[in-house]
């Protein structure tokens, strides 16, 4: 793809005066400083590029390969419209000049009218207006999100602390009965034999055995549901 680089440029400045009507003047101060103008180019001329054997050395090498150079010269010509936006000062000489504000406002110097300019300013606050709502509409959906997941971690931890609480009672419970001297075989766990269950299976949500049974894997694997232990054909 084709693209360009500023190799060299060179920029001079004379002072100059802005003529209104009935030959009022204000003196111009720091041009360059200016946002704008759009100055006319007043010549141009592209240098065909000759390449030597160094110079496809390195174009092979880099991947680039120059065209050639375009020289152009850009001026505000006298007698051309310029509407100045900046602080107007009178200054010790008893001129009257502009320059940039000393409040850090943009500085404008362009070849639109003021009605011009006002406009294509207010067009892109409005722009800059849009972009900042719809951050903000971006950052507020952000941190729904992010409340939204926490709250759903917050809800399982509390599912997952209510569940432990209720197995808790409900062995504790089956202690109770068991000193008071009632049969527990019924709910006796499937490796021991002799403590109540208390140890949730996941895969089916079946209780089998007591939390202290379960560092048993080889009695586990051997005491599993019908419902989860794998068939033999």
């Amino acid at each position: 793809t084709d693209s360009e680089r500023l190799l060299h440029q060179r920029v001079n400045a004379v002072p100059f005066n802005l003529l209104g009507v009935n030959k009022a003047f204000v003196r111009v101060l720091s041009p360059l400083e200016a946002t704008g103008p759009n100055m006319e180019i007043v010549h141009e001329k592209f240098h065909q590029a000759s390449y030597g054997f160094t110079d496809l050395i390195g174009q092979y090498l880099s991947g680039e390969k120059p065209k050639g150079q375009l020289e152009t010269e850009e001026m505000l010509k006298v007698g051309a419209s310029l509407t100045a936006v900046g602080e107007l000062i009178l200054d010790t000489d008893r001129l009257p000049k502009i320059r940039p504000p000393t409040d850090g406002s943009e500085y404008f110097l362009s070849t639109d009218d003021f009605e011009t300019l006002r406009l294509e300013q207010e067009g892109q606050a409005e722009v800059w207006r849009v972009l900042a709502c719809v951050c903000a509409l971006a950052g507020v959906a952000v941190l729904m999100w992010a409340g939204r997941r926490y709250y759903q971690q917050l809800k399982l931890r509390w599912e997952q602390e209510n569940m432990r609480r209720e197995f808790e009672q409900m062995g504790a419970g089956e202690r109770g009965e068991d000193e008071n001297g009632v049969d527990v075989a019924e709910n006796a766990c499937v490796i021991c034999l002799s403590n109540p269950r208390g140890c949730v299976l996941l895969d089916c949500g079946h209780v089998p055995c007591r939390n202290q049974s379960v560092p048993s894997v080889d009695k586990l694997l051997n005491a599993l549901c019908l419902c989860i232990r794998p068939k033999r054909l």
